[in-house]
């Protein structure tokens, strides 16, 4: 794990405040002197994901994932720490010093940024050649799709020419290592050959939020297929984590809505008509992680797939992924056959805000999707479709806008609200459980909670522990992540300085202690004497450990030689001895 300076991340993590970092991946509520919201780690539909604004945590009581500000970007975002530092780093404008040595870190830093080197060079070959004789053909095509120079400016268009090694060649010549070349994604090799991944196609560079080329899409210019090409995953690039389109997002003010779509065209066409802010997903269906991207800007979304069978199928995913993160969505509808590309083109931006205008919401959408499987002229399917409707709008959290979708289904099939009600009310409604998550506390140490009454005591108030700090060591504790956070604590003691969690959580490196820690910290220990209160802890640690180990000592006796059972019994005395010893000074 990459290391910094304590004054230097303690500035960080100040200027990172954790519930402003989170609300960015998950919505948040105020309860309790906590913050809930669901998991970003795991599904959930009760809020189990807590987080600290006093002590800078969180903590899941669903999935038992702690950590601090840094650790929770680590698990979202899938970096190391030393990444998430840097991420934290730049939201926070603050420069980054250099870390203690830490190779792996080193090593997959400047992988990553020798790979962001070769997609801003290929970036660039691809632009220039668009304006080259090789590039007219790409650049009347974009030109005929009323996409102008600004616009290709804006999003770097370019064409990959119908050849084998342009950029293979240059990556060479630039000194790039073989080996990192294959793995850049930008190159193909088949059977010990290697050539350019790109060719005879317009390229999009797709661009993450900090202006970095992670990757390209490429389409072809006729009927050939794969109609669109992406680059492959690299230690850069991860489909699920990013959209594009967002750079340009991040950069405008003021946002209240962003438009999503399917396709790389779709977003340039919409931009260049006028439509500020626009993304699409890159070759998956919407993914979890890109509507926690997306909940950063806007909270209102509308969902402009194509008028196809394909494109309402990804609608109806792309609703429950969105809604899932706490969006408001809305669905703007084409007709069969047409994308928002040919409509903006055909019929102009002041069309398309009409659309957008009379967007659909996400739960009337849903609602027109299933009405499609009934005949509601029969009696049987007007019943079939009222029962599959009740299922949607149980749902819906909110009872007047429950209430619209009632009164709707009543008179779509004629059964009375009553009667609709109670279809709704037999169903088992998710219950609100936040009540089950509270401090556990501990008033009283004794030899079963010892280790935790311990170290959450010691962890809320490192101020006292100082005073007890030699009469303990981390062979003290029984379970291993005890002794390497009390390692932690004891290494910033013993160095004149009183860590506050976050800071303490940055020095542990296994994902199991932080968990432990965080877990820890959720405790609330009621002491009158805190110095009292830890010594009866270490004493009833020791208590437990001794009798542990004289239990395990008596049941070697059933079956020990005489000798052994004198050396056992020599062991056992002295454990009494010891436990007696104890005892007294308690």
């Amino acid at each position: 794990m990459a290391r910094f300076s304590d004054a230097w991340l303690s500035e960080l993590y100040a200027k990172n405040d954790i519930v402003d970092v989170v609300s960015g991946y998950t919505t948040l509520s105020e309860r309790g002197g906590r913050y809930w919201g669901l998991c970003p780690f795991h599904n959930e539909k009760t809020p189990s994901f807590s987080v600290s604004k006093d002590k800078q945590l969180y903590y899941c009581f669903g999935c038992k994932q702690g950590g601090n500000v840094a650790h929770f970007i680590m698990k979202t975002e899938n970096v190391l720490f030393g990444e998430a530092i840097e991420m934290l780093a730049r939201r926070a404008h603050m420069e980054m010093p250099h870390a203690m040595e830490d190779k792996d870190y080193s090593e997959i830093k400047k992988k990553r940024q020798q790979i962001a080197e070769m997609n801003k060079m290929a970036a660039r070959f691809y632009f220039d050649t668009l304006h080259t004789p090789k590039g007219a053909q790409a650049l009347a095509y974009l030109k005929k799709r009323g996409i102008e120079e600004n616009i290709i400016k804006r999003f770097g268009l370019g064409y990959a020419p119908d050849e084998w090694d342009n950029v293979l060649n240059r990556l060479r010549q630039k000194g790039f290592p073989q080996s990192l070349i294959k793995e850049s994604g930008l190159v193909q090799v088949t059977n010990n050959n290697t050539y350019d991944a790109f060719r005879n196609r317009v390229m999009f560079p797709i661009i993450n939020t900090f202006g970095d080329v992670i990757a390209f899409g490429g389409r072809v210019l006729d009927d050939t297929t794969p109609k669109y090409l992406n680059t492959k995953e690299t230690m850069l690039f991860n489909k699920r984590r990013n959209l594009y389109g967002l750079d340009l997002v991040r950069k405008m003010r003021s946002i209240k809505s962003v438009v999503i779509v399917e396709g790389y065209m779709d977003v340039v066409s919409l931009q260049a008509h006028g439509v500020r802010a626009v993304v699409a997903s890159l070759g998956t269906a919407l993914t979890k992680e890109q509507a926690m991207l997306i909940k950063r800007y806007a909270h209102d979304v509308f969902l402009a797939y194509d008028g196809d069978e394909a494109g309402e199928i990804a609608t109806m995913k792309a609703i429950d992924v969105l809604s899932a993160e706490g969006h408001s969505v809305k669905v703007i509808r084409f007709d069969d056959g047409m994308d928002p590309d040919d409509f903006i083109r055909k019929n102009g931006l002041g069309e398309f805000a009409k659309k957008v205008k009379n967007a659909v919401p996400a739960i009337g959408y849903k609602l027109d999707m299933k009405k499609r499987s009934f005949d509601l002229q029969t009696e049987d399917g007007r019943e079939g479709y009222a029962i599959a409707a009740t299922k949607i709008i149980a749902a819906i959290e909110s009872p007047i806008i429950k209430e619209r979708y009632m009164q709707r289904l009543a008179k779509e099939t004629g059964y009375s609200q009553n009667s609709i009600q109670g279809q709704i009310q037999n169903k088992d409604a998710p219950k609100n459980t936040n009540d089950n998550y509270r401090y556990n506390s501990i008033k009283k140490s004794d030899k079963d909670n010892a280790e935790d009454a311990f170290l959450a005591y010691a962890l809320a108030n490192v101020h006292f522990v100082e005073n007890v700090i030699d009469d303990i060591s981390a062979d003290d504790f029984s379970l291993k992540s005890h002794g390497n956070i009390f390692s932690v604590l004891y290494d910033g003691i013993k160095r004149g300085i009183q860590p506050t969690y976050a800071e303490l959580l940055s020095e542990l490196e296994y994902e199991e202690d932080r968990n432990e820690a965080a877990r820890l910290s959720d405790m609330q220990v009621i002491a009158d004497d805190p110095e009292a209160y830890l010594k009866d802890c270490i004493s009833n640690m020791r208590k437990r450990k001794l009798e542990k180990k004289r239990q395990s000592l008596m049941e070697g006796l059933r079956d020990a030689s005489s000798e052994n059972k004198r050396k056992l019994l020599a062991e056992i005395g002295e454990i009494d001895k010891e436990l007696n010893h104890i005892e007294g000074i308690g």
